[in-house]
């Protein structure tokens, strides 16, 4: 009995022991719910991470000796084609030909159909205009700040870019330069980074837009006016069409389309007016005028209905046709067109019976008009 005591004497007073010594390792303030040390918060970062966000910043303040150590580093880390591009801007600007020309190739093979491709394809021609005959170790020579890691490489000696290679060093030229990035003569402009990421923002906009190159669902309201049908050699009165169109673009320059609105001739109230409902379905290919398709040229063709009745004879008339579209649109932004055209094409008018029960035989006409629209993708 004694030792069953002893025994719950002794394994108390260790347990109270290791509860303090626990209670004085525990640090000192309100304690809350332990957060697990697994728990992470997900985040978008740059590709290459902080040193190609330090690179970019240091070129764009002009910095392009004190950016290129960083550009080096997040190179290491990422495939990012664009970071050969900024880099080799940098070499260019600081006199570096070679390692600049390893950039901007590895940039176009990387992306040959890059927005900004043929403004850097001019800038390599240059610089291997400029070097050509030299090797990048006589260049290194003349300049021992060169930048010997990253992408500078003897096995392009003879290999061809842009730059002046004039009589004065590369540090001469880079005091009399300005901050601005870009080619040192052949009448071409300055270009920074903010002016290639900004291509590259407008180029990704347009793929996306259903508008220009993109796919996707477009609506908005048109109007064609004025408006006419000839029949047996006569033009009706001046009419008008109003309504919705609602669209689906399936690929970079065709669109399914639909419409559906009112038409109307004459004037409203008097005996010879008569209007309706119409619609159309049809396909629309689009023309770029330019690179992003802000101005382009699209032709629709597609079969059309419209019903015209008289509000007091209560004559009605049918017409089917085949429509035909054509016109100019300009895209604002990526969501948003405004479109001018033509619009009509021959059909077949069916006359209905009037409240007396007569009707006459079919007839051709052919519709023609003004078109406008405003559409809206999504």
């Amino acid at each position: 009995m004694r030792s069953r005591k002893r025994l719950l004497v002794a394994t108390t007073f260790l347990l109270t022991a290791l509860s303090a010594g626990v209670a004085d390792a525990a640090p000192p303030g309100p304690q809350g719910p332990k957060q697990s040390s697994s728990q992470f918060a997900l985040r978008r970062e740059e590709a290459g991470g902080v040193d190609a966000n330090t690179a970019r910043q240091r070129a764009r303040a002009g910095d392009c000796a004190g950016a290129l150590k960083a550009f080096d580093t997040a190179i290491n880390l990422t495939i990012e084609p664009t970071l050969r591009r900024d880099r080799g801007l940098c070499h260019e600007k600081l006199g570096h030909p070679f390692p600049a020309m390893d950039d901007y190739r590895s940039y176009l093979t990387a992306r040959p159909d890059a927005p900004d491709a043929d403004q850097i394809r001019d800038r390599l021609a240059k610089l291997e205009e400029a070097t050509s005959g030299r090797t990048a170790e006589s260049y290194r020579e003349e300049d021992d700040g060169v930048h010997a890691g990253g992408s500078f490489s003897l096995g392009t000696q003879g290999g061809k870019t842009a730059g002046s290679a004039g009589s004065s060093s590369p540090r001469a030229r880079e005091k009399q330069e300005d901050k601005v990035l870009g080619p040192r003569g052949g009448g071409d402009k300055e270009r920074g980074y903010d002016y290639y990421a900004n291509q590259e923002k407008i180029a990704d906009a347009a793929e996306n837009s259903p508008l220009r190159f993109g796919t996707g669902w477009a609506v908005g309201p048109f109007l064609q006016l004025p408006r006419y049908y000839f029949a047996d050699g006569n033009a009706s009165d001046s009419g008008f069409a109003v309504g919705i169109s609602v669209r689906y673009a399936w690929s970079p320059s065709m669109t399914f389309l639909m419409e559906g609105g009112y038409v109307g001739f004459g004037t409203t109230g008097d005996i010879g007016a008569y209007g309706g409902p119409l619609a159309f379905v049809g396909i629309e290919g689009r023309i770029p005028l330019n690179t992003y398709a802000s101005d382009q040229l699209f032709l629709g063709v597609g079969p059309g209905f419209e019903r015209y009745q008289n509000s007091r004879t209560k004559l009605g008339l049918n017409v089917v046709n085949a429509r035909a579209r054509f016109g100019y649109r300009h895209v604002f932004g990526p969501t948003v067109g405004l479109e001018l055209g033509i619009d009509g094409g021959p059909g077949i008018a069916f006359a209905s019976a009037d409240a007396a029960g007569q009707s006459s035989d079919s007839k051709a006409i052919i519709l023609i008009g003004g078109a406008a629209a405003l559409v809206i993708g999504f």
